[in-house]
């Protein structure tokens, strides 16, 4: 049986299941249902936990001898299968199948806990997932869609004491670009902080620039504040912190090519930079306060910054190209973060 989360913590709730199949392609959604499996396993005296990486050399048959054998300390164990790639192969099809045949003819005492990635029509299609999901509880972990991560951001700080203004979650949800596992880690660190009342945006980019180590994507926020000093502030702490300069510039880029595209109501363009939509507005007001020609420059001048990291403009030899590079940067952030019309 294939459900959505909710009706896996319903079932959970209720008690423990012999076999549960979790797929996804977002790390955190996976990792935190295989500890809530645990948990709820180790409750029912399951101390003991056996985990299996499949990889291109994983013998099958050590596998099957473990799920024969008994352990000496408990009745129960959890076994923790992870198939990373999706791709059993021809003999570990057989295997899992086998595995499902005993499960559902009472043949099994242990809890497993077998991990996909993204369950595909292809993969779901294939007879070894069918028996597993016959034999116990699969659950399909959808990407949570752009548009409506800022909700998911604050209502996981809320859950973590934190209160998010909207324009708080959306800032937290347009650095991260769909990585729940580096929002969780931003939601974190802010509820270590321990700020009090509802916290807006210019709280969290003060509070997250004043970490230890900054985030590149706070360049985006200071081009599209047209905050100069901010950005060249950034600019060196990256430098100090020994951040890549072809890192950066991606970043820098990619807000460019965006704002290029603005510029020129080119919405298939911007679409193209993978910008969240609902941070479509920012940048839209940003893309009007110069002429498309200055934003067509600032791109042209990414360009040769380009060139110099690979040491091929004029002045970027191995000797001091780095310097070089850095300067250039400068110029480009300078020029992008500037005020408007």
């Amino acid at each position: 049986m294939v459900v959505k989360p909710p009706e896996f913590e319903q079932r959970l709730a209720r008690g423990l299941e012999p076999l549960y199949v979790l797929g996804g392609d977002q790390p955190l959604l996976i990792q935190e249902a295989r500890d809530a499996i645990v948990a709820k396993a180790r409750e029912a005296g399951c101390d003991e936990r056996l985990r299996f990486e499949v990889d291109g050399k994983f013998d099958w048959g050590t596998l099957e001898s473990q799920g024969a054998s008994l352990s000496l300390f408990s009745s129960q164990r959890i076994i923790d299968l992870r198939l990373p790639t999706g791709k059993p192969g021809r003999v570990g099809s057989k295997s899992l199948t086998a595995l499902a045949d005993r499960i559902k003819g009472g043949g099994e005492s242990d809890v497993w806990i077998v991990s996909l990635p993204r369950l595909d029509n292809q993969l779901q299609k294939s007879a070894w997932f069918k028996a597993l999901a016959n034999a116990g509880v699969a659950v399909r972990f959808n990407d949570i869609p752009l548009a409506a991560l800022p909700n998911w951001v604050a209502q996981r700080a809320g859950s973590q004491g934190v209160n998010l203004t909207r324009d708080a979650a959306e800032l937290i949800a347009g650095r991260v670009e769909g990585n729940l596992l580096a929002a969780a880690q931003e939601i974190e660190k802010l509820a270590l902080m321990d700020l009090e009342g509802p916290v807006d945006a210019a709280r969290v980019a003060q509070g997250l620039a004043n970490q230890s180590r900054v985030d590149t994507f706070a360049l985006s926020d200071a081009i599209l504040a047209a905050d100069r000093e901010r950005a060249l502030y950034l600019l060196s702490r990256l430098r100090a912190e020994g951040t890549e300069p072809l890192l950066i510039l991606w970043v820098i880029a990619r807000d460019l090519r965006a704002l290029v595209a603005l510029a020129g109501n080119d919405q298939a363009g911007f679409k193209k930079t993978r910008i969240p939509a609902f941070l479509a507005r920012r940048y839209q007001a940003r893309a009007r306060m110069l002429p498309a020609s200055a934003w067509q420059r600032l791109l042209a001048g990414c360009a040769e910054v380009d060139r110099c990291i690979k040491g091929l403009g004029e002045g970027c030899n191995a000797a001091d190209g780095g310097a070089r590079v850095w300067a250039l940067l400068d110029q480009v952030m300078l020029h992008a973060s500037r005020p408007g019309r």
